[in-house]
């Protein structure tokens, strides 16, 4: 979550005294353009989903 949070600042310190495009600052960071403006839109990134554990197949040596 750290990197994550110093990539977001880094987004936004690039795009206020750089002034670079969206598009310029996801190239310059190789991350989605999405991604870019999630960071300018909110200075926290979003929290992470849990993901559903798939349901555990039956064991046939068991069976």
């Amino acid at each position: 979550m750290r990197v994550r949070m110093e990539l977001f600042a880094k987004i936004r310190r690039d795009a206020r005294v750089e002034g670079l495009s969206i598009r310029g600052l996801a190239k310059r960071s190789q991350i989605a353009r999405e991604t870019v403006r999630q960071a300018l839109s909110d200075p926290l990134p979003p929290a992470p989903t849990p993901t559903a554990s798939p349901t555990p197949l039956p064991n046939k040596m068991q069976a």
